[in-house]
């Protein structure tokens, strides 16, 4: 008689402990990363229908897991625990949904198949049914309200809740992340090279230039004309300063050379390369004439000569 309360009880509490493990796991990862490790689509959404900003977003949706598992906890059963885990399985799934297009795919895709392993374990258990008659605790309903009790509690008391400070990022930084830039200077002709991308990218360059004459060349070391413009034009020593700058394949790029072409040989250069990671949208070798700290002309494999004078 004593055994069959006890597999009830233990029934009744292995699913909320998993749903509020689920939900949990999902806060401690985000608080970890940071606001744009919560769901995109269901922080955009709360921007859009209340006009929260996207930290106070952020701070909300992980208030919200952690009361969700209170409530979970306090109601037990696995009606509850179902519940909470086919919705985080449906966030999830947005999550997943948006990271196909924009990145970010792993967190998402491991919260989805978290949340779908705790569903299909839950629904597997099966309480014993209690003896006719013979009811030990709270009620369903009660229960009910005990869980919104806890859970608004929870909300309360996490809502505050920050997450950790994050090292500052420059603007070159931050622009460096982007999926692809676009680096085409023909745009920027007559203007000083500050107010170009270069001055955005590449500061260290842009300072050390200064008001004085420079070329600039950006180059692949796989590109044979990249090879051939260096050996025709700076073999030997010119009056202006010449910058080789190396554009880095783009994350997760399957680069397919022998390595035959070996180094850029250009003894006067001084060799600088673009942040590793986006897609530099550029066609090399781009050549960047620059006088007085003025980009005077722009050349790249499409057209242009910044170096036979007219």
């Amino acid at each position: 008689m004593m055994a069959d309360p006890m597999k009830r009880r233990i029934a009744n509490a292995v699913p909320a402990l998993l749903a509020a493990g689920l939900l949990g796991g999902c806060a401690a990862f985000q608080l970890s990363r940071g606001p744009e490790a919560t769901s995109g689509p269901l922080r955009e959404l709360m921007e859009a229908m209340f006009g929260y900003e996207s930290a106070t977003a952020a701070r909300l949706i992980v208030a919200l897991e952690f009361a969700f598992a209170a409530a979970v906890l306090a109601i037990r059963g696995r009606v509850a625990a179902i519940c909470v885990a086919a919705l985080v399985g449906f966030v999830a799934l947005a999550g997943v949904s948006a990271a196909i297009r924009q990145g970010g795919l792993l967190p998402p895709a491991i919260a989805l198949g978290a949340a779908v392993f705790v569903v299909l374990v839950v629904a597997r258990i099966a309480p014993p049914q209690a003896a006719p008659g013979l009811r030990r605790g709270l009620s369903p309903g009660w229960r009910t309200v005990v869980g919104v009790a806890a859970g608004t509690v929870a909300a309360n008391l996490t809502a505050a809740v920050d997450f950790p400070a994050q090292a500052p990022v420059s603007d070159a930084e931050a622009k460096a992340r982007a999926m692809s830039i676009d680096l085409d200077l023909k745009p920027y002709i007559g203007k000083p090279i500050t107010e170009s991308p270069i001055g955005t990218y590449l500061p260290r360059l842009t300072e050390r230039i200064g008001t004085q004459s420079a070329f600039i060349v950006f180059y692949n070391p796989n590109c044979d004309a990249c090879h051939s413009l260096f050996e025709s034009y700076f073999s030997n020593p010119r009056p202006e300063l010449v910058f080789a700058v190396e554009i880095p394949p783009a994350e997760g790029a399957v680069v397919l050379h022998d390595g035959h072409l070996g180094e850029i040989q250009c003894p006067q250069c001084e060799f600088d390369m673009l942040a590793p990671g986006p897609l530099w949208l550029v066609a090399p070798p781009m050549t960047v004439k620059v006088e007085g700290g003025v980009i005077t002309c722009v050349a790249d494999r499409f057209g242009g000569d910044c170096l036979n004078p007219q």
